[in-house]
């Protein structure tokens, strides 16, 4: 029963994976640590199977069959000679193979972990002490920058760090002393730990390894908290990671694997989202859900030790019920909120029952409620950020929010060709339109339009961070179709660094200059330019 129970295990941990992702993305909308995501991730794949293990009487049960497979009978051209009934093959044979493969995979891992800790422990001897910026530091060839120990851990700096600018030292050092007071060489130590005692649970794998990657993050968060800044932090970070040197032992270190940098920078580049309470409550009731499902997944027990009362109920039953649970909840407050703003702006769609397709706009603030509302031709495809911005110009594709209200909430509310879009908005006036914006337009007016354009030059360090996004530069273009340098302002960029390609960009455009009334005038006009690696 041991191969059941490995199973159940696997399953078990999975479906904690799920809450551990659910709660880190919960934590970050709420601005907390996000390490206790994954600490109780691992906490509970070790508890619930033990709880299951040491009282049986509090989880129900599922059958395992034991199928056996007879085995033929020999036969022989010599008389028969009477012998023993040969035994069956039974899965039940596999146990003793299972603990000797337990056992010889966790002694290697242990003896993985312990290699590389004689290892450390060698090379420690071998570096220098000295004081750096006022702190006593461990100066290694190329090791580092890492924690390393438990008891007595000391800050360990690569040669090359020494050369680098008092700011970056600073933010080096402050990010690994960050380390020691979480204590993040015992947290890690103790995700080890839980790999050597299942080696062979894939789920704990995952988990360990975004316990190390939510623990670098919480680090870049306190370090900017203290006074860093992001520019200058993105940096050092590309840097360590450019010279980053392998090292087999689980250590918290600036340089992690190039995976997790380009994860690290855009979390500190990416502002948080007006709906992120939303967005936690949302992540939190997720988080609970997986939860139920796990402590209602029945044990493994073999089919004839079942006793006849139990019923074991189907997992994924349970799952399906919780998220059909969740789904009618959402469904049905958003139906009352698409029919308070139907009746509000549009009450005639509550009561045909045929006609062509249409599109309902609600732009919305969270603070004042519906300030716009449109009513266009329906489309056929995908609501995209290009058409929103098409509808609502102040749009903001990294800030604000949208989202298309689901059939289930619509039906029997409004015919099937009618689609309700919500789109979170800075505010503005109480429009009531029946076409997108750009049909309101003054037919004696037409804007500037782009004639000619150089590409966009993209920085090579934000490009090799993996940074992408949409800048959006308001500038004045003359009679001339040319941008006054003095009117040039970023409205929104994901990252500093892109602000002077964008600029650049725009002084060197030319545009066939807006017209009214067939004269050239100047015009004040946003522009949206893509970063994007392909």
């Amino acid at each position: 029963m041991i191969a059941a129970w490995m199973l159940y295990c696997i399953a078990i941990g999975f479906a904690l994976t799920v809450v551990g992702v659910a709660l880190e993305r919960g934590l970050h909308l709420a601005g907390r640590p996000t390490r206790w995501a994954w600490i109780i991730a691992l906490a509970g794949s070790f508890a619930i199977p033990a709880a299951a293990w040491l009282r049986p009487e509090a989880f129900s049960t599922m059958a395992v069959p034991v199928p056996t497979v007879p085995v033929a009978e020999a036969t022989s051209i010599v008389a028969p000679v009477p012998a023993e009934a040969p035994q069956a093959f039974s899965l039940r044979d596999l146990d003793a193979a299972l603990r000797w493969g337990w056992a010889v995979s966790s002694m290697l891992l242990l003896g993985v972990l312990g290699t590389a800790a004689l290892r450390l422990a060698a090379l420690r001897r071998r570096w220098r002490a000295a004081s750096v910026d006022g702190r006593t530091v461990l100066v290694s060839e190329n090791v580092g920058p890492a924690v390393a120990g438990l008891w007595r851990p000391d800050v360990i700096v690569p040669g090359w760090a020494l050369a680098l600018g008092e700011p970056q030292r600073r933010l080096m050092l402050s990010h690994e002393e960050e380390h020691v007071r979480a204590a993040d060489p015992w947290l890690l130590a103790i995700g080890a730990a839980a790999l050597v005692l299942m080696p062979w649970n894939p789920a704990l794998w995952w988990q360990v390894r975004r316990l190390r990657l939510a623990v670098e993050v919480d680090c870049d968060t306190r370090v900017l908290a203290a006074g860093g800044t992001t520019p200058e932090y993105g940096e050092l970070l590309l840097q360590v990671g450019h010279r980053r040197t392998q090292f087999a032992l689980a250590t918290p270190a600036l340089g992690e694997p190039v995976s997790f940098l380009e994860r690290r920078i855009h979390r500190m580049v990416t502002a948080l989202p007006r709906w992120r309470w939303a967005g936690a409550t949302t992540a939190a009731i997720i988080a609970a859900g997986a939860v139920f499902g796990a402590c209602e997944t029945p044990r493994p027990m073999e089919a004839d030790r079942v006793p006849d009362r139990v019923v074991a109920p189907n997992a994924a039953a349970i799952g399906q019920r919780v998220r059909e649970h969740v789904d009618s909840v959402v469904a049905e407050a958003m139906r009352a909120r698409a029919r308070q703003n139907l009746e509000r702006y549009y009450p005639d769609l509550l009561r045909e029952q045929s006609g062509p397709p249409v599109d309902v706009w609600f732009g919305h603030d969270p603070r004042t409620g519906v300030t716009q509302a449109i009513r266009t031709k329906g489309g056929s495809g995908d609501v995209t950020t290009d058409r929103i911005l098409a509808v609502f110009p102040t749009f903001r594709p990294m800030y604000n929010g949208w989202g298309v209200v689901s059939r289930r909430a619509l039906t029997g509310l409004v015919r099937d060709n009618v689609r309700v879009i919500l789109v979170n908005l800075e505010g503005g006036g109480g429009t009531v339109l029946d076409s997108a914006p750009a049909a309101q337009a003054p037919a004696a007016y037409r804007g500037p339009i782009l004639s000619w354009s150089p590409a966009p030059v993209y920085p090579a360090l934000l490009r090799r961070a993996g940074i992408r996004g949409r800048v959006i530069v308001q500038a004045i273009i003359n009679e001339t179709g040319r941008a006054d340098p003095a009117s040039v302002k970023i409205v929104e960029s994901p990252h500093p660094g892109f602000n002077q390609a964008a600029t650049d960009w725009v002084l060197a455009a030319r545009f066939d200059p807006a017209r009214a009334q067939g004269r050239a005038v100047r015009s004040l006009v946003q522009l949206p330019i893509e970063f994007g690696i392909e």
